[in-house]
């Protein structure tokens, strides 16, 4: 390690090591290990940040994210790794956000060759060269590995990830596809069974929920939807082709800021090549499935759903969906919840006629504009006490992440069975998703108060009442409920009747 002659106070960094895709596990093992040599032999105090299989885009790295942060408040006095292009090899925007992290806490980068100390105008400058060259290198090799896929696909080749359920890649007991798939036998009587029910008439949703009843899970141990089922339906590969070219364009929903929007591409320029492994089902079979779902999908919902005067806005208790509604004997109803969880399990929030709903929110709505004044002098309390809300709610999801991260480990360490842990699992991320919904309308909150002023509410608050007895259109009504109301939270069990209104 050359220090040109420059003297460091080094005692405690951070070893980063990241697997690409192409490299193997054994290669990241000993990239650790050069590293954690080199850290024992200068006697610095190390945290290890280990990345496997992922993009050159920083925002896609959780490590390296969460390292950028440490190097903002200043925990490492250096950050070691095997070759200055571990650190990214992205785009000019990309490798600036790194040199201006590193520069501005003024940490430094150790190589087992080098120390690069980006605040001094040689290394900087040695850096800006190794990270062009690098980033030529990584697109010649993606362009290479895009071309190969490409090519693979052309050949009858699996070039598509993950296959789908129920085959394996290239291998299950004594089977073989070399480059290919092969079915698990073990998993084909659920998709056999999944297809026979489609047949007959079944629902993708009903389909799911006869799956999760029975404790049968998708191969990552998570419930069945209705959306992966119907993926599973209308997938091509089961019929023992392979099909590519269908998009063009990045549809990830974590994907680079430079990529392209996914796109679809013509079916006449789809690359399809037959016969590639065993196929799973028929084509007669596949066919009158795409018909059956294709008859569920003939009436649009805009069509099936007529818009009332709270339509979209009473948001149930429990669940968080919106209620519907109906019309019986010319009076307006406001449907039970119909959320079904992936077990079929209904929510089971009532309804109730609409006008009594009316009445409560006409009030609630009257009392707000009344103490409208005295609640504007207390608006910047209500401001602060909402940021209070919601840093102790990101405060609360950083330690439900942790959990379940705590959870996993302790299955791979064998302290839970495979029961225990889906049961921990999903109680989790039950847990992180409600935190993350509440986070999310805490932030519309803050947001809609940003976005409208003082004299606007008062402006909107006389508008609704000056026009909400005389329109008698629906669709008018609800326009103007929606001039003054975020959304109306509704929870009823027999009498029991709570009514919560988010004003805008």
């Amino acid at each position: 390690m050359n220090t040109d002659d420059r003297k460091y106070d080094i005692r405690y960094v951070a070893v980063y090591v990241r697997k690409s895709r192409a490299e193997s596990m054994e290669d990241l093992e000993k990239h650790r290990l050069v590293l954690t040599d080199l850290c024992k032999k200068h006697n610095f105090k190390y945290v290890e940040y280990i990345e496997v299989g992922t993009s050159d885009s920083i925002d896609m790295r959780p490590k390296m994210v969460r390292l950028l942060e440490e190097i903002a408040e200043g925990v490492y006095d250096a950050v070691c790794v095997v070759e200055y292009d571990r650190l990214g090899r992205g785009d000019l925007g990309e490798q600036d956000r790194l040199k201006k992290a590193f520069q501005k806490s003024e940490t430094l980068i150790i190589t087992p060759d080098k120390i690069y100390d980006l605040n001094n105008d040689n290394d900087d400058t040695y850096a800006d060269l190794k990270g062009f060259f690098a980033r030529q290198e990584y697109k010649m090799i993606t362009k290479r590995l895009r071309q190969g896929k490409k090519i693979g696909a052309r050949r009858g080749q699996w070039t598509n990830g993950t296959p789908p359920f129920p085959y394996v890649y290239q291998r299950y007991k004594d089977d073989y596809n070399k480059k290919g798939i092969v079915v698990n036998q073990e998993r084909l009587p659920i998709y056999r069974e999944i297809i026979e029910k489609a047949l007959s008439g079944l629902s993708p949703q009903k389909i799911a929920e006869n799956l999760n009843q029975r404790g049968i899970f998708t191969t990552k141990g998570n419930y069945w939807s209705n959306v992966t089922i119907l993926r599973l339906l209308l997938d091509e590969t089961h019929l023992g082709k392979i099909i590519t070219n269908k998009t063009k364009g990045d549809g990830h929903k974590s994907k680079r800021p430079n990529a392209k929007d996914v796109e679809t591409i013509s079916k006449s320029e789809w690359i399809v090549v037959e016969g590639c492994h065993e196929a799973v089902k028929t084509e007669e079979e596949h066919d009158k499935i795409v018909q059956l779902i294709a008859k569920r999908s003939l009436i649009g919902t805009k069509a099936r759903h007529q818009t009332f005067a709270f339509s979209g806005l009473i948001k149930c208790e429990r669940c968080g969906h919106s209620h519907t509604f109906y019309t019986k004997r010319e009076k307006l109803y406001m449907k039970p919840c119909w959320y079904i969880s992936p077990l079929g399990e209904k929510c089971r929030n009532e309804g109730i006629l609409v006008s009594v709903i009316e009445e409560r929110v006409l009030t609630e709505i009257a009392k707000y504009k009344d103490n409208f004044l005295s609640d504007v002098e207390h608006e910047d309390n209500g401001m602060r006490s909402l940021q209070t809300l919601i840093a102790e709610r990101e405060s609360l999801l950083i330690k439900q992440k942790k959990a379940l991260a705590l959870v996993n480990d302790a299955y791979e360490m064998g302290d839970y069975s495979r029961e225990e842990w889906l049961e921990r699992k999903r109680k989790r991320e039950l847990e992180i998703s409600n935190t993350s919904n509440e986070i999310y309308e805490l932030y519309k909150r803050t947001h809609g108060d940003k976005q409208l002023s003082n004299e606007e509410r008062l402006q909107a608050l006389s508008n609704f009442f000056d026009n909400i007895i005389s329109t008698t259109n629906d669709s008018s009504r609800n326009d103007l409920y929606r001039t003054v109301l975020e959304s109306i939270i509704w929870y009823r069990n027999g009498d029991n009747i709570r009514v919560k209104i988010n004003f805008k």
